[in-house]
């Protein structure tokens, strides 16, 4: 039996897909640092590793439509080499942080924040937060399934779901833009309800999502920001070589050279992975690596501020205290403070 005129075929693959996201879910509880818990009204997917932790939380709000909240302090989220095959229409947005995403083209591109993309994105091996931070909404659509148990409802409210996917994804591409000022008043209704979701209000503003991107005029998609995978590989290779003795000091010149390629490419693919320029990024992993050990070892702030590229303690502090708003002695006391 085949919609046609919604150019869609609800039976094709709808047994195999009537479980999407009960697969998704718990294929990522077989995933090493990852646990799955339920709640009567949504399961959370959490993250527990030694270089960080998330959680996702998953609310079904129409059968075949769910919709997730994502807060990650971590590089990299694992996935699932089991949900590859899974392929549902995804809507994500960034609330803040970075995201990376990899395309079927093998080009990546780089989520950032207030940008929204509508793709037919298969799973990825892992999920890249290159600021280690990343805050965001994430909806999954199983379409063979919402139509077959909301076609009414969705027709009720003008919502054509395969032509909005054709709009955005024809030919399996992925669309990603900035959200204009609807779109991100809209998203953030949803995103201000993840910690007290209501189930009505996150079915009533998705909706209202769904209805604002099948009738707004679409803007042309990003055309710049995608990466190859070399370039992105030489950026984080880059970063790689800054980060690992943060008492050196490498010229940008001298980094480009061992990867062939010139300095301005280098720092175009670096603020294309980090959205930072390499000094900037630099001086906050350098302020980041302080405060750790300020916080958690006694070592004396010159020697501190030695360890971590600065040979002249007074600029040490000056840099710091513009970061954090204390000095690293004040920082140090607030700390002792605080494990009391």
């Amino acid at each position: 039996m085949c919609i046609r005129d919604r150019r869609f075929c609800v039976m094709k693959g709808a047994k195999q897909l009537r479980n999407m996201i009960y697969n998704i879910l718990e294929n990522s509880d077989a995933v090493s640092g990852v646990t799955l818990k339920n709640s009567p009204n949504s399961s959370t997917l959490l993250l527990d590793r030694a270089d960080g932790k998330g959680r996702m939380t998953f609310h079904t709000l129409f059968p075949g439509l769910t919709l997730a909240f994502i807060f990650v302090n971590a590089p990299v989220w694992p996935e699932s080499d089991e949900n590859s095959n899974l392929k549902p229409l995804l809507i994500n947005y960034c609330v803040s942080g970075r995201s990376e995403l990899l395309l079927d083209d093998g080009s990546y591109i780089y989520l950032k924040e207030n940008d929204f993309c509508v793709s037919e994105q298969t799973a990825q091996k892992e999920y890249i937060f290159p600021t280690r931070q990343y805050q965001g909404i994430k909806i999954y659509f199983d379409l063979p399934l919402l139509l077959q148990s909301c076609g009414e409802l969705l027709k009720s409210f003008s919502l054509d779901l395969p032509t909005l996917e054709e709009n955005y994804c024809g030919n399996h591409k992925t669309y990603i833009n900035g959200a204009d000022s609807e779109l991100e008043n809209i998203f953030q209704k949803l995103w201000r309800l993840s910690e007290k979701p209501s189930a009505f209000h996150l079915q009533i503003y998705t909706l209202e999502l769904l209805h604002r991107l099948l009738n707004m005029e679409i803007r042309p998609p990003k055309t710049c920001g995608f990466y190859t995978e070399t370039q992105v590989e030489i950026a984080k290779r880059a970063a790689q070589i800054l980060s690992d003795d943060l008492r050196q000091h490498i010229p940008v010149r001298q980094i480009a050279e061992r990867f062939s390629v010139s300095e301005t490419s280098l720092k175009n693919y670096f603020r294309g992975v980090y959205g930072q320029n390499i000094s900037t990024w630099l001086r906050e992993i350098r302020m980041n690596e302080a405060a750790r050990l300020l916080s958690d070892t006694k070592r004396p702030i010159a020697e501190i501020s030695e360890q971590v590229g600065y040979s002249n303690q007074g600029k040490f502090a000056a840099v710091f205290k513009k970061q954090f708003g204390f000095s690293p002695l004040e920082y140090r006391r607030s700390k002792n403070l605080e494990s009391r």
